[in-house]
C-alpha cells in the first residue's frame, strides 16, 4: 500500500518522544564526559635508556701494554696502593734498579755535583741500560763534564780578574802621575817668575845674556816636563779605558758562555728524563689513583701477558658522590631537560624485590657518539641508594640497569591532536 504523504509529513513533524529527548541528551553528557575526561587524564612520556651507576672518581683499570714476561709484580688482591706506587714492570733490555737509581740522581739540582771526580762517582758507566737511553746517558755525561770543566777552569774569569788587577794598578799609577803633574805646574809657575825677574834685570843691565839664557833654558825644560806628564797621563787614562772594555767584554763571555754550558746541560738532561719517560710508559705499571686492588686473575713474577690483557683493576679509596651515565637513543631525546627525574631499575638488584631508585638528569651530550648504535649520554645525579621499598642498596662499582627518565606530562587529547596534525600535514605534503 502506498504511503500517504500527509502522513509521511505528519510524522516528521512530530515532536520527539520523552525517551528520544533523553537519549540525546546523554549522548550529549557522555560526548563532553569523554572530551572532558581526555583532556583532563594526563600520563608522563617516558624515554628507556641503559644506565650505568659510578662514582665520580671511578676505578680505573690497568691494560698490558706490550707482550711479554712480568719480571717484578708488587701487588696483590686487597691491597692498599698510593697513586704513582709501582704494581709491575715487563720484561725489557734494561735493569729497572738502574733506572730508577738514574731516575732518583736526576731528581738532583745539577750544582750538587761539583767536578768531574763526583760526576762520575754520581753517575758511573755500568749502568745496564737500553740503547735509547744509554745514548742519552752518554751524551748527557759527556755535556755535564763540559759544563763541570768549564765551571772549575773559568778562564774567563782568571782573565777577568787579572784585566781588573791590571786596572788597579793603573789607576795607582795615575795618581802618582797626577801628583807628578800637579808638582811639575808648581815648578813651572816658580821657573816662569824666575825667569821674568831674570829678563827684567838684564833689561837694566845687572846680568849677562848667558844667565838669561840658562833661566830660559830652565823654563823651557819645566814646560817640557809638565807636557810630558800630561802625554803619560793622558795614555794611562787610555790603557785604562781599554783594560775595562777587556774586562768588560770577559766578563760578558763568563756570562754567555757559562749560559751556553748551562743550557746545553739542562737539555740534555730533560732529553734523557724523556727517555726514562718513555721507557716507564712501555714497561712499567703504576698505580695512577690512590685504592683497592682488584685481580680478576692470579698474577705472578715471570708470567707471560698478552698486548691488551686487563691485569688489575683500582678501586679508589674514598668514593664519591653516585653519577649515573644513561646512553639515550635519538628519539625524542630533544625533550629531555635537567632536573628531570630518573626511576632506575638494576639489574643485580630486581625492582619487584628491592625497589627503584630515583635519579635527576643533570647534564646531556651535545653531540650524539656514533658507532654501533647511536646514543646520547646523559648523565644523572643520585643523591642515595635507598630504594621505593626504603631498602638500602650497598654500593658496588659500576652497577648497570635500565632507566626510565620522566618526560613532560601529556593529555590523551593532545597526544590525539597531535596524531592527526601530523597525518593533515603529510596529506598537504
Amino acid at each position: 500500500m502506498g504511503d500517504n504523504p500527509q502522513h509521511i509529513e505528519n510524522f516528521l513533524n512530530r515532536p520527539p518522544s520523552w525517551l528520544m529527548q533523553r537519549g540525546m541528551v546523554v549522548a550529549f553528557l557522555f560526548l563532553t564526559f569523554i572530551f572532558v575526561f581526555a583532556y583532563t587524564l594526563k600520563y608522563n612520556d617516558v624515554i628507556k635508556a641503559e644506565i650505568l651507576i659510578t662514582s665520580k672518581n671511578p676505578p680505573v683499570n690497568l691494560i698490558s701494554k706490550r707482550n711479554g714476561r712480568i719480571v717484578e709484580a708488587n701487588f696483590r688482591p686487597g691491597q692498599m696502593v698510593r697513586k704513582n706506587e709501582i704494581l709491575a714492570i715487563m720484561e725489557n733490555s734494561s735493569k729497572h734498579k738502574d733506572i730508577y737509581y738514574l731516575k732518583s740522581k736526576l731528581e738532583n739540582d745539577i750544582d750538587s755535583v761539583i767536578n768531574v771526580d763526583g760526576l762520575f762517582q754520581n753517575f758511573p758507566s755500568d749502568l745496564e741500560l737500553e740503547i735509547p737511553i744509554q745514548i742519552s746517558y752518554q751524551d748527557y755525561v759527556s755535556t755535564f763534564g763540559k759544563y763541570l770543566l768549564y765551571k772549575n777552569l773559568d778562564q774567563e774569569k782568571l782573565e777577568n780578574e787579572n784585566l781588573n788587577s791590571q786596572i788597579e794598578k793603573l789607576k795607582k799609577l795615575i795618581q802618582i802621575k797626577q801628583l807628578l803633574l800637579s808638582s811639575s805646574k808648581r815648578n813651572l809657575s816658580i821657573t816662569s817668575r824666575g825667569h821674568k825677574r831674570q829678563s827684567e834685570i838684564y833689561d837694566k843691565g845687572v846680568i849677562s845674556r848667558q844667565e838669561l839664557d840658562k833661566s830660559e833654558q830652565n823654563l823651557l825644560s819645566a814646560r817640557n816636563e809638565v807636557n810630558k806628564v800630561n802625554q803619560e797621563l793622558e795614555q794611562l787614562y787610555i790603557d785604562t779605558l781599554n783594560l775595562s772594555s777587556l774586562s768588560l767584554k770577559s766578563f760578558n763571555k763568563d756570562i754567555i758562555n757559562s749560559s751556553v754550558y748551562y743550557s746545553e746541560l739542562k737539555l740534555a738532561k730533560q732529553e734523557l728524563k724523556g727517555k726514562i719517560n718513555q721507557w716507564e710508559n712501555m714497561y712499567v705499571i703504576k698505580s695512577p689513583i690512590s685504592g683497592i686492588i682488584t685481580v680478576f686473575d692470579i698474577w705472578n713474577t715471570n708470567q707471560n701477558v698478552v698486548q691488551g690483557e686487563h691485569l688489575i683493576t683500582i678501586v679508589p679509596e674514598k668514593s664519591t658522590k653516585l653519577i649515573g651515565k644513561c646512553k639515550v637513543p635519538i628519539k625524542n631525546s630533544a625533550k629531555i631537560k635537567k632536573q628531570q627525574n630518573v626511576i632506575i631499575k638494576l639489574d643485580n638488584y630486581p625492582y619487584q624485590e628491592w625497589g627503584t631508585l630515583n635519579g635527576k638528569v643533570v647534564s646531556m651530550s651535545e653531540t650524539p657518539k656514533k658507532g654501533k648504535k647511536t646514543y646520547y649520554s646523559v648523565y644523572v645525579d643520585i643523591s642515595e641508594l635507598r630504594t621505593s621499598y626504603d631498602k638500602e642498596i650497598m654500593f658496588k662499582q659500576e652497577m648497570y640497569g635500565s632507566a626510565n627518565i620522566i618526560l613532560e606530562e601529556i593529555s590523551f587529547m593532545e597526544r590525539i591532536f597531535y596524531q592527526f596534525r601530523g597525518l593533515w600535514t603529510n596529506i598537504q605534503n
